[in-house]
């Protein structure tokens, strides 16, 4: 049987789904191999393995051997699954096995010894000992050259690589030191001071957030030596990487991450992702509803076409005694579908067999301990039944966004780090991301999932043509050039959609005459004067008002021909919009994504909400249009190239039944059903749709 141009299209030429196998040292090789038989059972068509040596084989300790692995692959190709071996970032005694060589590993895990010559040298022959052997191997689809990429070294090698790093910025130490208020004699005096940027923010906070761009920087030039010593071997095989939770989801200035998704995609073949629901939130149970879809969506658009799927997706307890919340016994269903329904192209669960050893002992797992496959395991082929059905189809998707789009800057994050609160050492808040988060929230409560730009894409590649409706939320910090893409989108028809303190900064932290800076004050109608902090107010609604106390709320001027479309009791704007040319702008003067994302202002802020979609709505098109919904159901619709539907995938996350009301397009007709919604025609060509608590379906068209 030929195959699919779609799926050949496709970097891993099939939608991988399978799981991760640990090949352990003591477990007899027919267990293994037993378990890969039932991994193929269940409907799985992809393993991943780790490690993809085992020196446990060698008569030496640490000698590099390959007995176990060559039998697993071997059996992996006569099972027809396929491999994708993981080269880095688990238990790496298993990978390079530092310790025979005397390498001390650092106590912080996250620590990898980059620009160590010794720990390099390691690395490199490990990935060509690799490499070299498993080229052209029947079962072998690509290498995950590192799992969770993240770092936090401030060893002096690092920092030397650092001053190096700054020497290719700036050039000119003096334009170092102009920026940064310094007075350094040379870069090399740079690895001499105590790593710790923040301590100059009171003069500049430049410091800190060029060494915040440099750990991103840093890691993605690791990936992409790497990957060049791979190629030495392998030219062929897909080389990838996995993120752990997202950019929009958390701060990567933090110390466990340091490299932003929109680096690492760049070196990268596929993007992977860590999936872990223990990362969205403490009520995660809940949020799985909204900030799986966020993560997904944003994962997509990080990609820009590369094929995208979970390399990692969270089973079940992560040990014997979990500090949080165990997954529940239907979760995993509704994450896997919610996945595929948003657009993922392959899905791997973490793992197969619950830990044997070690602190995550029992923890994790599609298995009983005796390595009898669970419901959840069930839950998985369930999934992947549905997957393999409709795999040309899906290979061919992209989800519908209605042309809505979000900016997010990770450069903004790094500003924010580099600016803090407070003392200079107060570690940074995930203050941007939470505004993020209540934005899109608020989108998808009315059916909409944006897709996500950044100033510096929007700079390559422009604003889409199918973007009507752009959202810029919470940034202060902006360039001379992306004021002028904002106008040239506005100019030409396009509603913008700003927050408080937009453009009150330039890229580099300096404080603009105008706000926002760069002439966009004269030209969308509406300055921000009277910086307010910690104010109250309320903002008057059709029913009741959005209480503003301790929030930060902005005063604004505006021109003769902007229009408030909401106030304050004290009458000031709350809600203004301007036309600008064949285009408008609408600013919200205050920070509303952190409104939504907090519970106690949440049902408020979302009837503002309902206000600024008054304005939008028309605007977009959604390639289904999508009337109502349950507060905890997700929709996501698939297209086709030519950007027609055919999938509508429901996910009902609340413990009891909900509906969705959508109209299909003219001449689209549901063609099939999936899974155990009830659907009822209605009147002129509306549908609506019963779901069951706890469930996941799809309407095909």
């Amino acid at each position: 049987m030929p195959a699919d141009p779609a799926l050949e299209a496709l970097t891993l030429k099939r939608i991988p789904f399978g799981v991760v196998l640990l090949a352990e040292p003591g477990v007899p090789l027919e267990e293994t191999q037993r378990d890969l038989k039932n991994i193929a059972a269940l409907g799985f068509n992809t393993v991943v393995l780790y490690p993809s040596v085992s020196r446990w084989d060698a008569p030496m300790p640490g000698e590099t051997a390959f007995d176990t692995i060559d039998a697993l692959m071997d059996t992996c190709a006569e099972l027809g699954l396929g491999v994708v071996l993981e080269l880095q970032g688990q238990v790496m005694q298993d990978a390079d096995a530092p310790e025979c060589f005397g390498y001390a590993q650092a106590p912080d895990y996250r620590e990898n010894g980059f620009h160590q010559p010794a720990k390099e040298a390691l690395v490199a022959e490990y990935l060509r000992v690799v490499t070299k052997h498993y080229k052209g191997h029947p079962a072998l689809i690509a290498y995950d050259v590192f799992n969770e990429i993240g770092n936090c070294s401030r060893t002096p090698e690092t920092i030397g690589a650092f001053a190096a790093y700054l020497k290719n910025q700036y050039g000119d130490i003096q334009a170092l030191n102009r920026a940064w208020a310094t007075y350094f004699t040379d870069f090399e005096a740079i690895t001499r001071v105590p790593p710790n940027f923040r301590v100059w923010s009171w003069s500049s906070v430049l410091a800190e957030r060029d060494w915040q761009r440099f750990r991103s920087a840093d890691f993605a030039a690791q990936i992409r030596r790497w990957c060049e010593i791979i190629r030495e071997n392998d030219p062929d095989t897909p080389l990838f990487v996995d993120v752990l939770g997202s950019d929009v989801l958390q701060n990567r200035t933090g110390d466990y991450y340091g490299v932003s998704d929109w680096d690492a995609v760049e070196e990268s073949d596929v993007l992977g992702l860590s999936c872990y629901a223990n990362m969205l939130g403490p009520r995660w149970w809940e949020t799985d509803a909204w900030q799986w879809p966020q993560f997904w969506r944003h994962a997509r658009s990080v990609a820009g076409g590369k094929q995208t799927m979970i390399s990692e997706l969270m089973t079940a307890n992560r040990c014997l005694f979990p500090a949080e919340g165990s997954s529940m016994t239907d979760e995993l269903g509704l994450w896997s579908h919610q996945a595929i329904f948003h657009g993922i192209q392959g899905l791997i669960y973490w793992k197969y067999r619950p830990f044997r050893r070690g602190r995550q002992v029992a923890g994790r797992g599609l298995t009983d301990f005796d390595g009898t496959p669970n419901a959840q395991a069930e839950q998985a082929a369930a999934v992947a039944r549905f997957t393999n059905e409709h795999a040309a189809a899906l290979a061919a998707s992209h989800p519908d966004t209605a042309g809505c789009a979000i900016v997010f800057d990770p450069e903004m994050e790094r500003l924010f780090t580099a600016i803090g609160e407070g003392e200079a050492t107060t570690p940074p808040k995930p203050f941007y991301t939470d505004a993020h988060r209540g934005w899109f929230h608020a989108c998808w409560r009315h059916g909409l999932a944006p897709e996500y730009l950044t100033p510096a894409r929007i700079a390559e590649r422009g604003i889409p043509e199918n973007v009507r409706v752009l959202i810029v939320p919470c940034l202060p910090g902006i360039s001379a050039e992306f004021a002028r893409a904002l106008e040239r989108f506005v100019q030409g028809g396009g509603t913008l959609v700003t927050e408080c303190r937009f453009g009150v900064l330039d890229i580099d932290g300096n404080l603009q005459p105008h706000a926002p800076g760069f002439g966009l004050h004269e030209r969308f109608g509406f300055e921000e004067r009277a910086l307010l902090c910690r104010g109250t107010q309320t903002i008057l609604l059709p029913a009741g008002g959005l209480k503003l106390q301790d929030d930060f709320f902005q005063t604004l001027r505006c021109g003769e021909d902007t229009e408030a479309l909401l106030k304050t009791t004290g009458g000031q704007p709350a809600l203004v919009r301007r036309t600008v040319g064949e285009g408008q702008v609408l600013h919200v003067p205050f920070i509303l994504g952190h409104k939504v994302e907090r519970e106690d202002s949440r049902a408020e802020a979302l009837v503002y909400f309902e206000q600024l979609m008054e304005r939008l709505r028309p605007l977009l098109r959604p390639a289904v249009a999508i009337a109502d919904k349950g507060p905890l159901t997700d929709v996501s619709v698939l297209c086709r190239e030519d950007g027609t539907p055919w999938l509508v995938g429901l996910c009902n996350f609340a413990h009891e039944s909900a509906s969705v009301s959508l109209s299909l397009p003219d001449g689209v007709r549901p063609g099939g059903q999936y899974g155990p919604a009830v659907c009822v025609e209605q009147r002129g060509g509306g549908l609506r749709l019963s779901l069951p608590p706890r469930s996941a379906s799809a309407l095909l068209l």
